[in-house]
This record gives C-alpha cells, structure tokens and sequence, in this order.
C-alpha cells in the first residue's frame, strides 16, 4: 500500500525525490486540505454564530502549522540539504530513522486532533485528556529531535555531495 502511495512518475536522476520527501510532501498537503476544509468551516460557523472556534481554533492552527508547513518543509530539507552519502547510507541519511519521526509528528498530531477538542468541548476531562496531550507532544517532540539530529551536520559541515569521506 505504501509503494502505492508513494508511486510518482519517473523523472529525470537529478530531480528524483526520495521516499522521505514524498511521502512528507503528500502528507503536507493532505493536512494543507484539511486546514483550509476546517478553516472554511470555522468562518461558516462565525456567520451562524455557532461557537466552533472555542473548540476547533488551535486545533486548526496545529494542524496547518504541524502538520503542513513544518512536514513540507523538513521534507524538502531531506531532498534539498547537502548530504554526505556512504556505503552504509546511499539516501546520506537514515531513512528508516526519518520514516520514524514522519511517524512520531502525524501519530501525535492526530492524537491531539482528537483529544484537544473533546476536552475542550468538556465531553472528556481527567487523566486521560492530560497524559494522552502530553503523550501527543512527547510524539511530536520526538520527531522534531529527529529531524534535528539528521539535518544539523548539513548546516554545519563544510563539504559538498561530492566530497569523499574520510576517516
């Protein structure tokens, strides 16, 4: 299902995205129409005055900023970034370990999606409100040391794609 998914037509070697980028990429843009969908919605409900914004407003924002603008944007750092590229590591990352933290911030972003607005409607309340946001924000900031831990050398390091390692 996931090669499904991940399935894009064959481009040129330079431009070939890899497998991290485009599967971020188009989880971006499914929480980019989700974003607008549920923006949409709150403004209708501000004309019906209905009071939708009490409970959906910061989900509504989570999910453009988590979910679209922060998982585009470190899924073309992926691709773009300079990357020192070994035997051991063809991508010049842990592909595994990126999938991972492409894991952690949609896990505790849907987590959030659908607790954050139930407690705020007082349909839930107690613990499990309190330890399963906190658990949304753990996953999250998983992912965001992730991505750190990956991406920092290409910021820092001087070298180019091309540059032979070392040792």
């Amino acid at each position: 299902m996931l090669d499904r998914i991940l399935r894009v037509a064959p481009v040129a070697a330079l431009t070939k995205m890899d497998k991290v980028t485009r599967l971020m990429g188009k989880l971006s843009l499914v929480y980019l129409a989700l974003g607008f969908i549920l923006g949409a919605v709150l403004m209708a409900g501000k004309g019906l005055s209905a009071n939708w914004g009490s409970a959906w407003g910061s989900i509504h924002a989570h999910v453009l900023f988590a979910g679209w603008f922060v998982q585009f944007a470190v899924g073309i750092a992926y691709w773009l970034l300079p990357r020192r590229k070994s035997a051991d590591r063809p991508l010049g990352y842990d592909e595994r370990l990126a999938l991972l933290a492409c894991g952690l911030i949609n896990a505790g972003l849907l987590l959030r999606v659908a607790l954050e607005p139930l407690f705020n409607l007082q349909v839930i309340h107690g613990p499990l409100v309190t330890v399963g946001l906190t658990f949304s924000g753990i996953l999250q900031a998983g992912a965001g040391l992730i991505w750190a831990f990956q991406l920092w050398g290409r910021f820092f390091r001087r070298y180019s794609a091309t540059t032979p390692i070392t040792k």
